[in-house]
């Protein structure tokens, strides 16, 4: 070939990029430019029908291609970290007989009196069961419900993973899952229940690793002995015992296939919240047990019609008894607040109560005929704690209904005593010397000036009669209004608080208001308990009490309880005075309903608006009080409404009524023991050993009217043991407060009182 001339690749260039022939140019040239555009013109041709007549198998064949790359290399990630995961379980090796022997069968107990369990103590419910134990169709309702093909596999389902595989990505959801009861038993015992995907390789790892070293029954125990199947219940047996009440081997096919499906979501499918989804969850795996050949068709037909037939709801851990739900509430309290560095859910200690179960089941009997019987009346909850004279809680009801409430009014309630609180008044006046036993007190109500009505009377009688006087065995047995306000007003209502406080064992805030009187601060069921004490004990005060002793693990007595008793807190003769009066009101008073009950001795109180309506009262030797309201649930809270004229000497008397009767009737050997009530005379003739208490005190000498003296209100003539200090400032109440505007030109009985607020219960 002759070598190229100097700039002839340069010209050929310019030729290649023009299409037109240069002048000058050889024929040759022409013919190249012609072949190279022909074969241009051809491959855009063929391009251009490729493209025409199959643009989707290219799609197709990339699609599938790129499909193949992510599978392999999700593949071989999977798979290296499942060997890496299989690396990790090697070191694991499972001993499932010994997870079994782990789960505690000795758990702390509460026992009432005579030793019937009242509550199992331990954050889960466990009865463990051995392979033998676990009936067939037990066995065969898991299996349907969680993994049909145990048997077939080696702890991981993998014809089981590619349909649920293949099932989520056609629904797309997670609408099937593959964990198998040996992956599901990893997760309860070695993983835990985060979701994610590191943890369910490690399942599949442990699933291997436990099938390598233990047998099928062995893992099917386990899991059954391990499952969660709601309402604190661990295990199968555990569970059988929670809803149905019965054995293993008691449970019928509908029953067994019925807990089967709870184990998915026990919170959501358990019976007690919600029966029809239980059942046909229960159909469904029925089902699958025809499906699977496990039952047969008229089995099948037998078992999906079968009437559900569960057991009493119980709370917690799935032991409680339903009756003393309020009392073991308050002994768990009791316990918490008293050791709390001793954790008794770990299982071995006996708590031994006072509860007497036989009065417990009849109280509540009791609490739900009175709802029941005036509940067109809007009553709709009750309460009732009976005592004995050495402070221990016999019986404690702490509301109609622990399912529906489970707030205790006994221990944590703060309501309106209403004219249950006057005895109160009437000792404090009795023991500061500003009454006897026979004053006689002036019946005339009080004008009070209202920043919204004006000048108002107050307060009112029940009875609507005004006037004259009244000796304070009436006023008390008739539980009349205004001679109460007088007495408070007299001795002062500071001095009413502050005695209430001291020598009653009031620990809930009083104000210091003349309505203190007739019961406008809210005290609970169990301050009153232990104030109506001094009169029972002639002085002395108790606290009440529901633990007799705690035993450890190895018989070991943790701790004893004993009575507990305050001595002389009340002058003996000021506590016997107070328990004559309290005898008239059931010989002649607003209490007479109780006179059935043999040496009873108590008072009545209604608040104004019918909110609350009490009894207290006591025997020789017992002593219970009773409450009852109307509640509802607003916006989460309970609140309380007003009643249709229910009062505590008509309708709650009959709760304490009904329960003393029986509790008299058993405890009869120590009501004949104690002595009955103190003999004051009916007769106005004074007693002389009375009218001096206390003995420190000058005694009232005038007998007639009692009149206001403004002196008292401002300094009360006290024991030294309750005398108010002078430097002390007066409390203030922080919804309403009290003024006495004393002013010599006017009438003692018109003495001039100005409110903040003239909401006053009587």
């Amino acid at each position: 070939m002759a070598p190229l001339k100097q700039g002839s690749f340069s010209n050929w260039l310019l030729a290649f990029r023009a299409p037109k022939k240069p002048r000058g140019a050889s024929g040759r040239y022409t013919c190249v430019v012609a072949v190279k555009a022909a074969r241009r013109a051809a491959s855009k041709e063929r391009v251009s029908a490729t493209a025409k007549r199959s643009p989707w198998k290219r799609r197709v064949k990339l699609a599938v291609s790129f499909l193949f790359i992510a599978l392999t290399v999700s593949f071989l990630y999977f798979g290296f970290r499942f060997y890496r995961e299989l690396e990790w379980a090697a070191g694991i090796v499972p001993n499932l007989d010994e997870e079994i022997s782990k789960i505690s069968t000795n758990p702390s107990v509460i026992v009432s009196a005579d030793g019937k369990t009242l509550y199992r103590v331990q954050t889960e419910y466990r009865k463990p069961a051995d392979f033998g134990d676990i009936p067939q169709i037990v066995r065969d309702a898991t299996l349907a419900a969680e993994d049909h093909r145990f048997y077939d596999h080696s702890g991981v389902d993998w014809l089981g993973l590619a349909r649920a595989a293949f099932v989520n990505a056609k629904e797309g959801r997670s609408a099937q899952g593959a964990s198998t009861i040996t992956m599901q038993l990893a997760k309860r015992l070695y993983t835990g229940t985060q979701r994610t995907f590191d943890r369910k390789l490690k399942d599949m790892a442990l699933a291997v690793q436990i099938e390598r070293y233990s047998t099928k029954d062995q893992i099917l125990t386990t899991y059954l002995n391990q499952v969660y199947y709601g309402s604190g219940a661990y295990g199968v047996r555990a569970a059988a015992d929670v809803y149905f009440g019965k054995s293993l081997d008691e449970l019928s096919l509908g029953e067994a296939a019925m807990l089967a499906r709870m184990v998915r979501r026990p919170s959501h499918d358990n019976p007690f919240d919600d029966l029809d989804r239980a059942i046909r969850n229960r159909n469904l795996v029925l089902q699958r047990m025809l499906e699977y050949g496990m039952i047969a068709q008229d089995q099948y037909e037998a078992a999906s019609q079968e009437e559900v037939k569960l057991a009493p709801r119980r709370f917690g851990s799935g032991a409680r008894t339903l009756a003393a739900s309020y009392f073991t509430d308050w002994v768990l309290e009791t316990l918490k607040k008293e050791f709390p560095d001793l954790d008794i859910t770990k299982g071995g200690y006996r708590i031994e109560t006072t509860l007497d179960l036989e009065l417990q089941e009849y109280a509540e009997k009791q609490v739900a005929e009175v709802i029941e019987k005036f509940r067109k009346q809007k009553l709709t909850t009750g309460a009732f704690v009976l005592l004995n004279d050495s402070g221990q809680v016999l019986a404690m009801v702490g509301g109609a209904d622990y399912d529906r409430n489970q707030f205790n009014v006994i221990t944590h309630g703060v309501r309106q005593p209403g004219s249950s609180f006057k005895p109160f008044v009437y000792a404090t006046a009795l023991s500061s010397g500003v009454i006897d036993t026979h004053s006689r007190i002036s019946n005339e109500p009080l004008s009070i000036e209202d920043p919204v009505k004006g000048r108002v009377t107050w307060p009112k009688n029940a009875n609507g009669k005004y006037g004259g006087e009244v000796s304070v065995r009436t006023a008390l047995a008739s539980s009349i209004n205004v001679p109460a306000a007088r007495v408070c007003i007299d001795v002062g209502p500071q001095t009413v608080s502050n005695f209430a406080r001291d020598v009653f064992g009031i620990r809930s805030p009083m104000a210091p208001v003349p309505s203190l009187a007739l019961g406008s601060s809210g005290l609970s069921l169990m301050e009153m308990a232990e104030g109506y004490s001094v009169f029972m004990l002639k002085g002395d005060r108790l606290r009440p009490y529901g633990i007799v002793r705690i035993v450890g693990p190895e018989g070991e007595v943790v701790r004893s309880y004993s009575p507990k008793f305050q001595r002389g807190v009340l002058d003996r003769r000021v506590a016997e005075a107070m328990d004559g009066f309290l005898r008239a009101v059931i010989t002649g008073g607003t209490g007479t309903r109780a006179r059935t009950v043999e040496n009873a001795r108590g008072k009545t109180g209604t608040t104004s608006d019918h909110r609350d309506a009490w009894f207290c009262g006591y025997t020789n030797s017992l002593l219970g009080i009773g409450w009852v309201a109307s509640e509802k649930r607003v916006n989460g809270r309970w609140e309380y409404d007003p009643m249709s004229r229910v009062f505590g000497g008509q309708v709650t008397i009959q709760i304490w009524e009904g329960v003393m009767k029986e509790a008299v009737k058993k405890y009869k050997a120590r009501e004949d023991v104690l002595p009955g009530p103190s003999s004051i005379p009916a007769s106005a003739d004074p007693d002389p050993d009375l009218t001096s208490l206390p003995s420190t005190m000058p005694p009232v000498t005038e007998k007639t009217h009692l009149p206001l003296r403004p002196e008292t209100l401002l300094r009360a003539r006290l024991l030294p043991r309750f005398q108010v200090p002078p430097s002390e400032p007066p409390t203030r109440c922080p919804r309403r407060s009290f003024r006495a505007n004393l002013n010599p030109g006017r009438p003692a009985n018109e003495t001039r009182f100005a409110w903040k607020s003239a909401s006053i219960a009587a």
